[in-house]
């Protein structure tokens, strides 16, 4: 069964927003049973908390519980600050007046990270954050059980819980091996996530959306290469002005001799 590639935000959000499979993964991870109130796709706070109007890719609600879902493609230097903004804000969210300072709910805010990183410190499978609270005797305490984590399944290793696995596996089976995918058919909540993001079964409207994100992130990668080129022809320039050799020149930008040449 060949599947769509799970690191685009279309077929991404098609799985997690599907009810049954949503509970599941939660279940697996959090050992958690959620019953949703509502699910939303591209969810908006009216009006925005703080200074930035965010844009939540899943967000649920159910009696006790408030999840935060976000798929990530690129990683970004501001990443973590940024949804810790959406972790926060989805906690002063709850607070409605100020007879609500104490949340009917727990905030669980997951971001998924759907290729590799290069900074070595950040090459793990579950990152978790917890707001603990710490004593001058050196004792932490959990005062508030708000919690963000931070997944990338191309790092499972032995150490990565086994309530993730599954749906970690189908993550990069899906990027990496979408043809014929190497996934857990035996268990028939991944089956039924495998058939929801069946390649062949996507709608003509869904497939528009996957090309136009894919068109997207293509021309966002190209500005990058050529701002990269422009920087490093800038800093070619300034060196050749100081009478520093082609040879050093080009090992320290990158560019061939010929380009260092064309520049004198």
């Amino acid at each position: 069964m060949p599947i769509a590639p799970l690191n685009n935000q279309v077929v991404f959000k098609k799985r997690l927003s599907d009810e049954e499979i949503l509970k599941a993964f939660i279940k697996d991870f959090l050992d958690i049973d959620i019953t949703p109130q509502s699910i939303e796709v591209e969810k908006k706070f009216i009006p925005p908390i703080g200074g930035v109007d965010i844009e939540i890719d899943i967000f649920v609600d159910d009696p006790t519980h408030r999840l935060v879902i976000e798929i990530q493609r690129e990683r970004y230097d501001y990443d973590f600050d940024r949804f810790w903004h959406y972790h926060i804000a989805s906690q002063l969210e709850l607070v409605k007046s100020h007879k609500d300072y104490k949340l009917e709910r727990t905030v669980y805010s997951i971001v998924w990270f759907t290729r590799k990183v290069r900074e070595k410190q950040y090459q793990q499978s579950l990152m978790t954050t917890n707001q603990v609270t710490t004593t001058e005797h050196g004792q932490s305490m959990i005062l508030y059980p708000h919690q963000l984590f931070f997944l990338n399944p191309f790092y499972m290793n032995d150490k990565t819980p086994q309530g993730l696995k599954d749906w970690m596996t189908l993550v990069v089976e899906s990027v990496n091996n979408p043809r014929t995918p190497n996934i857990n058919l035996h268990r028939p909540i991944i089956q039924k996530a495998a058939k929801l993001i069946d390649d062949d079964g996507l709608t003509p409207q869904e497939r528009i959306k996957i090309i136009d994100e894919r068109d997207y992130n293509n021309m966002r990668r190209n500005e990058f290469q050529q701002g990269k080129q422009a920087r490093n022809i800038e800093i070619a320039r300034n060196l050749l002005a100081k009478g520093l050799d082609f040879a050093f020149i080009a090992e320290t930008t990158g560019l061939s001799i010929d380009d260092i040449e064309s520049l004198t």
